[in-house]
């Protein structure tokens, strides 16, 4: 972890505009700079740089940031990694805080299983194409299956020699442990059943694969058994077991190499094994990673997101192998990311199309036969289950349960459209199946975050629960409060003819009476700000540099506004008035219309209790509290009439 005094620096250190001008042309516009867009395609400028704010805003795509989100967008990096960036940027000397001694012997771990796979991958690849076996057996394998010397050279393919513990005893010998060998799996031990202890190597007598991160490095190694000896009873591939560096459901093959091009054609390809990526690549299309024969997982998806938002799913003709991944694409549909799938030809995989055809027309055929998953699975349901009533119904709920975990509810409505014509079902049965499934993942997710969210130590301002149907009109209520509070918490204002600062009377309003803030974003601002407030921190810091990409984001939508004129105040002529000029009405009418809505909230909920309570005792508590809330709508609708 960086040090925060290291992160003090670098943040003081950029300046926004010189950050951004390193990727695209800015010009000076006023005491800002315009550009156009880098994250969508646009002619006319509206990419705006705010030196004095810190932030960027594109009025055309809604994206913003700072200087730190900037970078981790557009050159797709971590939040450290951008941080890093920077300070190379500004010759920051990048100091880490002080680790523990058990965090020590980690990172002090992993760089000897690092150490101990570079040797591994620089040896795997010497014996391929220096020794008598490698060449033979393990360089013609590849030849017969069409890679190029570059192809070969680019994902470091190598050999392993068919013996006991000849890579092993190699190792040994130049001084690697025996410790290490074994953790990263390369060496295996035990006993036989006589008792005697054996040292073997795990990948002996294979082609092997290096598994690169996204940095580089070689992480882990896929191994294929050359020949097809009965004998020997061996699986075909064999992988490294997980480790401190490697953790195969976080990873895909071949994502060092595609990544740049994933990005720039904002499509990821999926494919199912290591020839498939190597092919494909060799063939001109590098944008193109594969889940090596594993289910695919969330973290790959999330991988796969920080590129592009864009999948293709490549399948070959195995209807069998299709239906076994549709669990994985529902995952891909979850996430937010639009998939579309390809299907080849009986017999083909994406391996053997590709050395069939040119660099052309594979690109062609992709082009011009790839279909977005939710029409694919239709089509083929529809025309499986046509003659059998009782497995359609059983298929279009599958789709329906596809078409439900996709987050967009514009997309939703548009495959709604798409199905109901294609499996000849009424629209409105296909939504109130949708509304059906949303409501039970609904309740098991909250039932989910409760339990998770408990016991945990409190902090200075207590986070409220998210709710799980916010009605807009609160929603913007509570993002009009945070906007206060960040423009004007150190303004003062007078309530009931006492001066009083903005800050103060929102937290005794908010905090002391127990009026929370009900979305999860907003509620963490207000507990950073008040936070960062007792402690003495920079405010403004901790919220527009925030790990956490939501607050960043509400941050810059605060500060990119303009506040000529307010859009809570209801002019009653054409005078132009600033929030400033107004903003003691504005405040009390914020804060009460939002006490307003909470009480009325609670007196809906209070009615609907007393629908179903029988318990004499409880329905005069109940009914009791309802008159209270009453009294107190009524009261805030007096001073709210008053102020306006």
């Amino acid at each position: 972890m960086i040090h925060p005094d290291t992160v003090e620096q670098i943040l003081d250190k950029a300046r926004i505009e010189e950050v951004i001008s390193d990727f695209i042309s800015l010009k000076k516009s006023g005491s800002n700079y315009k550009g156009c867009c880098p994250f969508h395609n646009e002619k006319t400028p509206s990419f705006m740089v705010s030196p004095a704010k810190g932030i960027f805003k594109c009025f055309g795509c809604a994206k913003g940031g700072n200087a730190v989100s900037f970078v981790m967008d557009h050159e797709r990096l971590t939040y450290v990694d951008a941080l890093k960036y920077l300070a190379k940027k500004y010759h920051i000397e990048v100091v880490e805080t002080q680790v523990s001694e058990e965090d020590k012997q980690k990172k002090d771990i992993r760089e000897s299983l690092q150490v101990v796979n570079n040797f591994a991958n620089t040896y795997f690849k010497q014996k391929l194409l220096d020794s008598k076996e490698g060449r033979a057996i393990g360089l013609s394998y590849f030849k017969e299956r069409g890679f190029t010397d570059e192809t070969i050279a680019k994902f470091e393919l190598g050999y392993s020699p068919d013996g006991r513990d000849i890579f092993t005893q190699e190792a040994l010998k130049q001084g690697y442990k025996q410790e290490f060998l074994e953790r990263t799996g390369l060496t295996v031990s035990g006993e036989t059943n006589s008792g005697q202890t054996y040292v073997a190597d795990r990948f002996r007598g294979r082609v092997m694969f290096p598994i690169h991160n996204l940095s580089g490095s070689v992480i882990g190694f896929g191994g294929r058994i050359v020949g097809n000896d009965p004998e020997k009873k061996l699986a075909k591939y064999l992988n490294s077991p997980e480790s401190e560096l490697y953790n195969k459901s976080k990873t895909l093959y071949g994502i060092y190499f595609a990544r740049t091009e994933i990005t720039k054609k904002d499509e990821c390809i999926l494919v199912e094994g290591y020839t498939d990526v190597m092919s494909m690549h060799q063939s001109g299309i590098t944008n193109v990673v594969a889940s090596s024969g594993t289910s695919l997982t969330l973290e790959q998806i999330q991988l796969i997101k920080r590129f592009s938002n864009n999948i293709l799913v490549i399948y070959d003709g195995d209807s069998a192998g299709i239906k076994a991944s549709f669990r994985g694409i529902n995952m891909i549909l979850e996430e937010g990311l639009n998939v579309k799938v390809l299907l080849l030809p009986d017999g083909d995989d994406p391996d053997s199309f590709a050395k069939k055809h040119t660099s052309q027309e594979l690109q062609q055929y992709i082009l011009e036969n790839k279909t977005d998953f939710v029409t694919f699975k239709t089509r083929l349901f529809a025309e499986e289950s046509k003659n059998d009533p009782i497995e359609r119904a059983k298929l279009i709920n599958d789709i329906v349960h596809s078409i439900a975990v996709i987050p967009d509810k514009i997309t939703q409505s548009v495959y709604v459209s798409e199905c109901s014509k294609t499996l000849q079902i009424a629209e409105n049965i296909l939504f109130e199946q949708i509304q059906k499934i949303s409501a039970a993942k609904g309740a098991k997710d909250s039932a989910l975050y409760i339990k998770q969210s408990a016991p945990a130590p409190k902090p200075v301002i207590q986070k409220s629960q998210v709710h799980p149907t916010i009605a807009n009109d609160l929603y913007f209520n509570e993002f009009d409060i945070i906007r206060l509070l960040l423009e004007y918490g150190e303004f003062d204002v007078f309530i009931q003819e006492n001066e009083i600062k903005v800050k103060q009377y929102m937290y005794q309003e908010i905090v002391e009476g127990e009026m929370l803030l009900q979305d999860a974003v907003f509620a963490k601002i207000f507990d950073i700000y008040f936070t960062s407030m007792q402690s003495g921190i920079d405010i403004d810091k901790q919220l527009l540099y925030n790990e956490d990409q939501k607050i960043t984001n509400v941050v810059v939508d605060i500060k990119s506004q303009d506040k000529t004129l307010s859009p809570l105040w209801k002019r009653r002529d054409n005078m132009v008035e600033t929030e400033e000029k107004k903003l003691n009405e504005l405040v009390i009418e914020t804060i009460g219309t939002y006490k307003k809505r909470r009480l009325q909230d609670e007196a809906n909920q209070l009615r609907e209790q007393l629908k179903e309570e029988q318990d004499i005792t409880k329905i005069t508590e109940i009914s009791g509290r309802l008159t209270l809330v009453s009294k107190l709508i009524t009261i805030i609708s007096k001073e709210l009439h008053h102020v306006s």
